[in-house]
């Protein structure tokens, strides 16, 4: 169309306007829900017949075990009677009642024959009835041989139909419980996300990565991967504003997982976005090693700025990758916690072992390691001035007598021994081992965890020789054998072990307690003697704690608080409440 306005030409075009002819389509997903929701129902049904199959082939089993019992029972009746009938017919053979009085002929009409005539008759009745009932007997035998044979039978049929009805009941069940699940969860991505404050949504986001935190599972056998996962991940990819929250929120990624197996890859692009994420708040570092990871370390190198910082590092390394565990934790920022545990590890001498920088033992205040091999020469926590700050030491005993911190951790308070893995091999230094400057170490606090029998005496050789430890908790099968060598050795009259001990707390200890008693009571009195000849150098105890000992006598726990009070008193008086002078080494 053309319109003239004076002498300009205006070009218009006329559009024609078609009204809307779609529309929004329904989803079909809730229809498919609530069909999904009736094959449900069936599996219900099916679950619930199974059910009352199971309790039929249970209640079957039953009455054929009893038939069974009823079928022995009749067997050993009729074996005895036919032992009985049996042995009679020999007695009868032995004594030859089976021949007749008189072999020649015989004069009925005498009183001497009559009588002759009469004992064959009876002799033959006896013997009549003797077969008759050895006849029967060997029959009713065999009848019951014979039920009891179909008796067992009918045994091992129904506790194969019992078995065949739970593994039956259990795969319905499997189906029914995966079916309901799969219902909930598409039934849940239907419903709106609910209308929450960010703060909620963040609190709710935390407990669902808390998991993180944890070293990933040993798979059971080889075919099998390590279980781990990566959950706010996940959160990230339900929704844009999901995704927006938690890549806002550092403190839902602290948790970085390293994992570096046969089964699993580290993604070197993945660990820089996930670290990259934490930015400003403490990490987590859980590693997982079973192969070399050396060819990949170089990748990771600049994943870490200087706005990182990190609070745990937790590994779990095999035998093969713990060479290379030290060049991964090389480019990782010190740590307050640390924690190491060995994957199938042997104490040979073929064995790998671990060497950590300088800088992890340094800051560390809390040091945890199992089944690890530490290098041992030089001391594997031999390190130059200034001293490290290590303040809790949780360690296996194997473990404990390949580490030096005597001297070098003057904050140390407490050392908790644990149970050393089982080697195939003890190591060969283990047996006379004593551990470096064990009289140097600072731990004010042991705890002992349960020994087996190999360990207890390198465990009271390393306990001997340590000096300023104040509070002792020993646990379980340990109680015993340190209770009776400390009193044995204070009964001795050379230098007491622990001379600062004053205060012991027992566990799950099943003696009587005597023992206990007597060493409680010795070291009370080498105390006060000590007092008297001023030359006091032990601490008498003053604290006792027992947890589930239920042997011990109430006289001997009465005994106990009453020394342990005149150890207050004592240590009132001499204003013991400065350090004791430790003695020479024992």
């Amino acid at each position: 169309m053309e319109t003239n306005q004076g002498d300009e030409t205006v070009l218009t075009t006329e559009v024609e306007v078609h009204p809307t002819s779609l529309h929004d389509e329904p989803s079909a997903i809730p229809g498919s829900i609530e069909e999904d929701k009736e094959l449900l129902k069936y599996l219900e049904e099916e679950f619930s017949k199974r059910q009352a199959r199971l309790l039929k082939a249970q209640t079957t089993l039953n009455e054929q075990q009893s038939i069974l019992q009823q079928a022995e029972t009749r067997q050993e009746t009729a074996h005895r009677l036919y032992t009985l009938s049996k042995n009679m017919m020999d007695q009868i053979k032995r004594e030859g009642q089976l021949k007749s009085s008189q072999s020649g002929p015989r004069d009925e009409s005498s009183r001497h024959g009559r009588s002759l005539s009469s004992m064959d008759q009876s002799r033959q009745e006896l013997v009549d009835r003797t077969i008759t009932t050895l006849k029967d007997a060997i029959s009713e035998l065999q009848a019951a041989t014979s039920d009891l044979t179909i008796a067992r039978r009918n045994v091992v049929t129904a506790d194969a139909f019992l078995r065949y009805s739970h593994r039956s009941l259990r795969a319905v069940g499997y189906i029914k419980g995966f079916t309901k699940g799969f219902i909930d969860d598409e039934y849940s991505a239907t419903l709106p996300t609910p209308q929450l404050p960010e703060s909620v949504w963040r609190m709710i986001f935390a407990y669902v990565v808390a998991e993180d935190s944890l070293l990933p599972l040993e798979p059971r056998d080889r075919h099998q991967e390590w279980s781990f996962r990566c959950a706010p991940l996940a959160l990230s990819h339900v929704s844009k504003e999901w995704r927006r929250i938690t890549t806002s929120t550092p403190t839902l990624w602290v948790n970085v997982q390293v994992v570096f197996t046969t089964e699993r890859r580290l993604r070197s692009a993945l660990f820089h976005r996930l670290v990259g994420l934490a930015t400003g708040a403490p990490l987590n570092i859980i590693i997982t090693l079973t192969t070399d990871i050396s060819n990949v370390v170089n990748q990771l190198t600049n994943a870490f700025t200087e706005d990182h910082r990190v609070h745990t590092i937790a590994c779990q390394v095999s035998d093969d990758a713990a060479p290379s565990l030290r060049s991964l934790l090389d480019i990782i920022p010190a740590t307050q916690n640390l924690y190491l545990r060995g994957l199938s590890i042997d104490a040979g001498p073929a064995s790998n072992t671990v060497k950590l920088p300088t800088k992890h033992v340094m800051s560390a205040t809390n040091i945890s390691i199992y089944n690890i091999l530490l290098e041992r020469q030089p001391p594997f926590f031999l390190v130059p001035p200034p001293p490290w700050h290590l303040h809790t030491l949780r360690i296996d005993l194997v473990s404990l007598f390949r580490i030096d911190i005597g001297g070098t951790a003057p904050s140390l308070r407490r050392i908790t021994i644990t149970h050393p893995p089982t080697y195939n091999q003890i190591p060969p230094w283990y047996e006379n081992a004593v551990g470096p400057n064990v009289e140097n170490v600072a731990t004010t606090e042991l705890i002992v965890h349960p020994m087996s029998r190999a360990h207890l005496l390198p465990l009271v050789r390393y306990i001997s020789r340590l000096k300023q430890v104040k509070r002792m908790e020993i646990c379980g099968g340990s109680v015993q054998p340190i209770i009776g060598t400390m009193k044995d050795n204070i009964e001795s009259g050379q230098l007491v072990w622990l001379p600062a001990l004053s205060e012991l707390v027992i566990s799950d200890y099943e003696q009587h307690g005597t023992e206990l008693g007597l060493y409680i009571a010795k070291r009370l009195t080498t105390a006060q003697e000590g007092l008297k000849a001023e030359t006091q150098s032990i601490q008498p105890l003053t604290k006792f704690t027992m947890n589930r000992c239920p042997n011990i006598s109430a006289d001997i726990v009465g005994l106990i608080e009453q020394h342990c009070k005149a150890g207050q008193e004592l240590t009132k008086r001499t204003g013991a409440d400065s350090e004791v002078v430790p003695p020479q080494s024992a």
